[in-house]
């Protein structure tokens, strides 16, 4: 559904969505948020980004380098060492401080282990070389807003993600959820349930989305077991 049909729907199963009490740019803002939400939750937006390695520099700032970064995903980060690239484990800054607590004070090297809280990428420990494109890192990215009714989910553009309008209702179930406190003082009892009918709908089209009938298919891969998120 376009931006224009999201605020339809919305309008219909929520009634007191009037454009008086909720005008299209506040619903705007919130349906928005809830696809970016969804885009958190399901990582339905995978790509790959990558940037400068920088000599003895230890930490890097995401938003600054990979503009579209929301969350990162199971291939994690790769280190070009010049001839290939190679794994960084993903590690938190917990793990590093009980598990190697000198890692702050190593000398640099090629990285092996990096942590990612926020914004902030650590890699440990820091590369001793500067390389162009020389870190990869697998990630999900934040949705382009959209900006006019013509816009679809994801995209934020007039160019529909067919797979991906499965999620128009979990869109809707959320935006109603989150317009609870907009429009009644006594939401409490009925903002649980619609936040539940948010979760499960998304959970419901996010196991239709990760299904995979070609692999289960193929004799190649199907003995290999499930994988998780």
């Amino acid at each position: 559904m376009k931006l224009s049909d999201l605020r339809t729907l919305v309008r219909a199963i929520v009634p007191g969505a009037t454009v008086s009490k909720i005008p299209d740019p506040l619903l705007d803002i919130v349906i928005n948020s809830i696809v970016v939400d969804i885009a958190a939750y399901t990582k339905c937006l995978p790509t790959s980004g990558t940037f400068n390695v920088t000599a003895d520099t230890a930490t890097y700032s995401l938003s600054l380098l990979l503009t579209d970064f929301l969350v990162p995903d199971k291939p994690g980060l790769w280190w070009n060492n010049g001839d290939m690239w190679k794994k960084v484990y993903p590690r938190t800054l917990q793990w590093l401080d009980e598990n190697k607590p000198n890692w702050r004070d190593l000398e640099s090297d090629d990285p092996k282990d990096y942590d990612i809280s926020g914004d902030v990428l650590t890699v440990v420990p820091a590369p001793e070389t500067t390389l162009a494109s020389g870190f990869k890192l697998y990630y999900a990215k934040k949705p382009i807003t959209m900006a006019s009714g013509d816009s679809y989910p994801f995209s934020g553009s007039t160019t529909e993600y067919p797979h991906l309008s499965i999620f128009d209702w979990a869109i809707a179930y959320g935006t109603k959820w989150k317009l609870m406190p907009m429009l009644d003082q006594n939401y409490i009892d009925d903002f649980g349930r619609n936040k539940n009918l948010y979760l499960n709908e998304r959970e419901e089209k996010y196991k239709l989305f990760k299904r995979r009938p070609d692999i289960s298919a193929s004799t190649d891969t199907r003995l290999q077991g499930p994988t998780s998120r």
